[in-house]
């Protein structure tokens, strides 16, 4: 054979898949005898060709470059132009204290990405160190760095697979696929050609996938793709491709950040123009350029943000849903759309037996998961007990149940808790029943069968089988039933009965097994025999349907979610009828589709579907991301939910991307939020404490855009009227305001209580401002209405009262008098305050009633004096301050009046 490209081999340059090709056929693809291996001369020519069994590793920025990417934020930028111009006109204290916060800014967005690790390198970090080969007609155990395409592998239980390759030898050969595939447990393998040439990795049942942990049996292995040419390498591939999007909050704050700085720089450009005009001295207009822009930039406002966040994020902490980067926790605030696993998220990852089914009877069994607390009721039937009908679940098992979980199959586990419901006793059955032989679980036969020591009923020893299995493989087998402690046949009319009862389970999302018995003379009984030839002429006991149930908590938390606007999703491995009827319990409407049909659908019925669909099963990696893309699309923000490897590129698509406390690292690498209770219930209270957290930080907002845009006017106006020498307050008393007053009012907006009907609102759209109409217009003018205030006091302070200098200490008063209204009326755009409702806040209460002492203290107090540069003022010009005050909330609460009659109609 020539040289190979780069890459798996393909038949005559089709992308024909390997799973639709005999072993004998892919061996003669790749050129290698299964018996002996590739030769070394060839591992060595694909090695230099295709390269290691590697996937790419992301290689981290160095820390001063991400430091400096820290100051590309316009906020940071206008700090550091402030800082500048600041030491330029020698505002020494001014500058150090506007370059602290940039540092700060800094180090706080640094601490952030370091808690972001790469998912791609997670994703290396997992795989398989080394593997066993046959190579010269030998076996070898090589790094699985070493291995190339045609490589014969040997895979047993407790192995991971190296790489991609289609299974040529199974032997009772189980492989755990939940990361890759999202099934919730162990795929059953062979060596068979499969016919269909569209079939997801969870469906190739004659294919091993690299990093899938070998659960039972062994196999061997023809590898047919390496490092990137493998499903891990697909999804390395799709983490790399996938950038994570702004957050709603940071783009909010970019744009404020814009509009402000415009504002300011046209007000700059107006002060230099007037005051040149009047002959101002250079460095005079400087000083006060300079204060108004340190009253533009709203220098408190990422401190106080990040704030809000960290400690919302810490009470996300308390109830199980860790926050890895802050602005996720607002961008919870927007979720519409919620895509969640269903295995272990809306349901308990632990199977559970829920309705036993014999020739004549039926039972019904309550409880959940590995809990021994349930019972099972007798529904229909005369039958005096159930242990004979479910006794082969027990004794054709492996499993033990240790503290309430399962060491070994978790199927097994379930049927030991069901022996538990029906009162035996299991460990002293097993032992009365001891085991002689045992023929393992085989995918072709797909029953087990135990061989063990007991007594008729006419106390004659014999060898009693125990088998259990899927339903068809077992009843295909049975020659009569168990039906009231004597045997019946097992006609056409039982075998339809049958059928009809596991299509009827089947349809209700149910796995369907069944259990049967056959006595065997010890005399004629040969363990070292086929032990499949005596699994014949048996006697059948029971149908078990099994289910992975439905959390309780997540009923409410649908229920919750959908009252809230919140479309909920299903997104599962398993197929579309177990999704579906698992769907149908929780409350999630919509069709059950399978992700490869919604995948084959052009993009304009993807976008016009994607409302009607419910369910997606039989999901790959790129499906998910599909989902998450053609939701974004239609506007949704989306959040994806997921545990495995393949759940991580949706999971950094996604607008919030969430993983599962026990899922890999791969999945945790690559989400924003980790739940780890992994439970979907937190996902909705989650979105509750971030419309919260969303909701306060937008009453700040329109605080801080309030100040800021009561700052420009007031320069604005004093250099257009001349009053104040166009500087109204000094830098002292604009970084009092903002550090004091408002930063002050920030913690006691951001920590507010929740607003009522906030889990009944619809999420804001993609893309919608917090800077709306209404709030723009409310802001705008209640800012010209402080202004006003403002520049009057300054003008009664110079005419009345003969000082320039108190009239601008009686509006320095004023302001943060008008702050206080200011605070409680940005709580609701249209809720009055003038009801008792408004000092249900005990923070903003004591912030309220802290801001109105400094107030007057800062005219008062001789310290206060010397460092705000104001002077004192007496009890009557204090009256002139506080009037100011009850004005500016009489003229908000009549701007109030309209807004509350249009909500009404």
């Amino acid at each position: 054979m020539g040289k190979q490209s780069k890459g798996p081999v393909r038949w005559s340059g089709d992308p024909v898949p390997w799973y639709t090709r005999s072993p004998r056929e892919v061996a003669s693809a790749f050129g290698v005898d299964p018996a002996s291996g590739l030769s070394s001369p060839r591992v060595a020519e694909l090695l230099a060709v295709n390269g290691p069994n590697a996937l790419p590793e992301e290689k981290p920025s160095p820390a001063w470059r991400r430091f400096i990417g820290q100051y590309r934020s316009y906020m940071q930028i206008v700090l550091v132009a402030a800082a500048v111009v600041s030491l330029l006109i020698a505002q020494w204290s001014t500058a150090v204290l506007l370059v602290v916060l940039t540092l700060l800014n800094a180090i706080v967005g640094l601490r952030q990405e370091g808690k972001a690790e790469s998912a791609m390198n997670a994703l290396k970090s997992m795989l398989t160190t080394t593997a066993r080969v046959r190579r010269d007609g030998t076996e070898w155990e090589i790094p699985a760095e070493q291995l190339v395409v045609g490589d014969v592998v040997l895979i047993s239980a407790g192995d991971q697979v190296p790489a991609d390759g289609r299974i040529i030898e199974a032997h009772a050969l189980q492989i755990d696929e939940s990361a890759l595939t999202g099934e919730s447990v162990p795929a059953v393998k062979d060596a068979g050609t499969l016919p269909d040439t569209r079939l997801g990795p969870g469906d190739q049942s004659n294919a091993a996938f690299m990093h899938t942990p070998v659960t039972h049996g062994s196999g061997v292995v023809i590898i047919t793709g390496t490092g990137e040419d493998t499903e891990l390498g697909k999804i390395s591939e799709m983490l790399s491709a996938t950038e994570k999007e702004e957050p709603p909050l940071t783009r909010e704050l970019d744009k404020l950040t814009l509009w402000i700085t415009a504002a300011a720089g046209l007000t700059m450009i107006v002060m230099f123009a007037l005051g040149r005009s009047r002959d101002q001295a250079w460095d005079v207009l400087f000083v006060s350029a300079v204060s108004l822009a340190i009253a533009a930039i709203p220098e408190a406002l990422p401190t106080v943000t990040q704030a809000i966040l960290s400690v919302g994020s810490l009470n996300l902490a308390k109830r199980n849903a860790i926050v890895k980067e802050l602005p996720s926790v607002e961008t919870l605030a927007f979720t519409s759309a919620i895509n969640s696993d269903k295995t272990g998220t809306l349901t308990m990852n632990q199977m559970t037996a829920v309705e036993v089914v014999t020739p004549t009877d039926r039972y019904t069994v309550s409880g959940t998961g590995y809990g021994l607390d349930g019972k099972i009721h007798h529904a229909a039937g005369s039958s005096a007990g159930i242990e004979d009908a479910i006794l082969p679940y027990v004794i054709a098992n492996d499993a033990k149940l240790v503290d309430g979980e399962v060491v070994g199959d978790p199927t097994e586990g379930a049927f030991l808790v069901l022996g538990y419901k029906a009162g035996l006793d299991i460990e002293a059955t097993r032992e009365r029943l001891s085991r002689i032989a045992t023929l393992p679980f085989d995918p072709s036969y797909k029953l087990m069968a135990t061989f063990n020591s007991a007594v008729d009923a006419s106390g004659r020893p014999v060898v009693r089988c125990f088998v259990k299995g899927a339903a068809p493989a077992v009843t295909a087998r049975a020659a009569t039933a168990l039906s009231a402690g004597a045997s019946i046949p097992w006609d056409a009319e039982l075998s339809l009965r049958a059928q009809q009862q596991a299509e009827r389970m089947g349809g209700e999302g149910r796995r369907v097994m069944a259990a049967a018995t056959r006595d065997l003379d010890p005399a004629g009984f040969d363990p070292e025999a086929d032990l499949l030839a005596y699994v014949a002429d048996l006697r059948m006991t029971s149908l078990v349907g099994m289910v992975d149930p439905p959390r309780d908590e997540s009923r409410a938390a649908v229920a919750s979610a959908q009252e809230a606007h919140i479309r909920v999703r299903m997104v599962t491995g398993d197929d579309v009828t177990t999704g579906a009827a698992i769907a149908r319990q929780l409350g999630i409407p919509g069709e059950a589709v399978l992700g490869a049909d919604f995948a084959a659908l052009p993009e304009h019925e993807q976008l016009s579907r994607i409302d009607d669909i419910g369910v997606v099963g039989r999901v790959a990696p790129e499906h998910k991301v599909l989902l998450a893309t053609t939701l974004k699309k239609k506007g949704d923000v989306v959040a994806m939910t997921g545990d495995g490897v393949n759940d991580a590129p949706a999971i950094k698509s996604a607008d919030i991307g969430i993983a599962m406390g026990s899922g890999t690292d791969v999945a945790k690498n690559a989400g924003r939020m980790i739940l780890s209770d992994d439970n979907f219930a937190t996902i909705v209270y989650a979105v509750e404490q971030g419309r919260k957290l969303y909701d306060n930080l937008t009453k700040y907002i329109r605080f801080v855009l309030l100040l800021l845009v009561t700052f420009v006017l007031t320069f604005l106006g004093a250099t257009i009227f001349n009053i104040a020498a166009g500087e109204p307050f000094t830098p002292p008393q604009v970084l009092w305001i903002h550090f004091v007053v408002n930063a002050s009012f920030g913690f006691a907006l951001g920590f507010d209580k929740e607003s009522p009907g906030l889990m009944r609102r619809s999420p804001r759209p993609r893309g919608e401002s917090v800077l709306t109409r209404p709030v723009l217009v409310t802001v705008g003018l209640s800012g010209l209405a402080i202004t006003v205030i403002l520049l009057g006091l300054i003008k009664l302070g110079e005419s009345h009262f003969g000082s320039v200098q108190i009239g601008s200490s009686l509006a320095f008063t004023a302001f943060a008098l008008c702050l206080i209204v200011a605070a409680f009326e940005c709580r609701s755009e249209t809720e009055s305050v003038l009801t008792t409702s408004t000092f249900d806040s005990k923070q903003m209460n004591w912030v309220a009633l802290a801001q109105f002492v400094l107030a007057v203290l800062v005219t008062q107090l001789d310290g206060f004096r010397r460092i705000l540069g104001t002077t004192e003022i007496d009890l009557r010009q204090f009256g002139w301050a506080l009037l100011s005050a009850v004005v500016f909330l009489l003229l908000w609460e009549l701007g109030k009046l309209p807004a509350r009659r249009s909500r009404r109609t």
